[in-house]
């Protein structure tokens, strides 16, 4: 079952926790202390409550200042939460000086992150993607909306994810809470971070609407009415990777995919940054005659600038290489009535052919396919592709995306709103921000 919109990626996961009867795995590389990710800990804890085993494995990327509370929630004697590949120091408060200190000592190590995002429950269906756990990713922030695809599955594939995460979990890189360095003077309890929890979700009653037990079948009947799936396959990079090794399951697999692909790529990755084994791929393709075509963020809806100034890098090989480049505009026509002040593509998917799609976490740049750990699964299926397709149109259409096109002077892009010549920002500073960092030689990094 393919999920778009953004209230229903947070309700599945939410009927998917209330629906558990005896385990919920998590992982994910965000979770962000915000009300939507605040409310799926309260109904953790509920679930908790009537005897669900949760395992929650979670990044250490943006967990400052909040490792003492994850530490009072694993008190809960169902309630397990291991940091992967931590950092050393816990102060209770955002420190970014000692984490830069750290990272400049310990780089090679810090370096390597887990990027992947999965919910299991009861061993029985699991949604994935691209979503993290926040506010930005729900629909729910007037700052940032992302526009993202999951995929919610059942069948054979979901004890593959489950073993998946086993490996996840019991590798040497996933660190108990309880063995953190941490250097509070006041400890806190469960019972008082159920009190801040109640405390702050008052404040959004609109969340408690969201729980309704009658959904919850719902959602298992649209489960078994989805799309037949021929064939599903689990794709996970090995954690356990030593010194000078690369987490490479994830791009091995997508690199034979695109070996086997007979007419047709279609891209979708918010982030695009070109490394030698893909700009071989694409060389494969053009020669083999496949249409490929790719929509990625403009520099107007990346929020990441740096990795925008990147890809900037690249665009004129991509287009070279006679694919279709489109970037995602910063007013699209998708997103007219969202009141978030910043939009950003943050879907990640490629279909093969007419029959088969890869969705998970990953990017296609040198962190994701060499850096991070992902995770995504390989389906087989006539009907997915075709709903997927339409989903690739609408995005790239003109009302959303532009498309970009060499021009004598360099290049320019094309939408609805007409042609401009320097590419698509929200300001002249952001470009600058974008051709100085270009300067830069980061590549390998984002």
């Amino acid at each position: 079952m393919v999920i778009e919109d953004a209230g229903l990626a947070l309700t599945s996961r939410l009927d998917l926790i209330e629906a558990a009867e005896s385990s919920i795995d998590l992982q994910y590389f965000i979770w962000q202390n915000d009300p939507s990710g605040i409310f799926v800990i309260e109904r953790l804890l509920a679930a908790a409550d009537r005897g669900v085993r949760i395992r929650a494995l979670v990044d250490d990327v943006q967990l400052e200042g909040l490792v003492s509370r994850i530490h009072a929630i694993t008190r809960h004697p169902n309630i397990d939460v291991r940091i992967f590949n931590p950092f050393s120091v816990r102060l209770g408060m955002e420190l970014r000086l000692f984490r830069l200190a750290e990272f400049a000592i310990d780089g090679n190590r810090l370096n390597h992150r887990m990027h992947n995002k999965l919910l299991i429950a009861d061993n029985q269906a699991a949604v994935l993607g691209g979503r993290n756990i926040g506010d930005d990713y729900f629909g729910l922030s007037v700052e940032r909306n992302f526009i993202d695809t999951d995929i919610l599955l059942s069948g054979p594939v979901v004890p593959d994810l489950s073993a998946g995460f086993d490996t996840y979990w019991n590798s040497g890189w996933a660190v108990p809470s309880d063995a953190l360095l941490r250097l509070e003077v006041v400890e806190l309890d469960l019972e008082a971070v159920r009190g801040r929890i109640a405390k702050r979700l008052a404040e959004h009653p609109e969340l408690e609407l969201l729980l309704d037990p009658d959904r919850v079948t719902g959602l298992t009947r649209s489960l078994i009415e989805s799309h037949h799936l021929d064939a599903a396959t689990a794709v996970l990079d090995d954690p356990n990777v030593g010194w000078g090794q690369l987490p490479d399951e994830v791009a091995g697999a997508l690199t034979e995919l695109a070996r086997d692909c007979r007419s047709e790529v279609l891209v979708v990755s918010p982030y695009l940054v070109l490394t030698p084994a893909l700009i071989d791929i694409g060389d494969d393709l053009e020669n083999r005659g496949v249409r490929v075509a790719v929509i990625t963020n403009s520099l107007e809806t990346n929020d990441v600038v740096i990795a925008h100034a990147a890809y900037a890098r690249f665009r004129g090989a991509v287009l070279d290489s006679g694919a279709a480049l489109y970037e995602f505009r910063g007013d699209p026509d998708i997103a007219r009535d969202d009141p978030a002040e910043h939009i950003s593509l943050h879907t990640k998917y490629i279909l093969f052919d007419d029959d088969r799609v890869f969705i998970g976490s990953p990017n296609l740049d040198p962190r994701s396919l060499r850096l991070n750990t992902e995770l995504g699964v390989i389906l087989e299926s006539r009907t997915l592709v075709a709903e997927l397709k339409e989903t690739f149109e609408r995005l790239s259409s003109d009302k959303n995306a532009w498309q970009v096109r060499r021009s004598d002077d360099g290049f320019e892009w094309h939408s609805a709103k007409g042609t401009i010549y320097r590419q698509p920002a929200k300001s002249s500073w952001q470009r600058f921000r974008s051709w100085l960092l270009m300067l830069f030689p980061l590549t390998n990094q984002l």
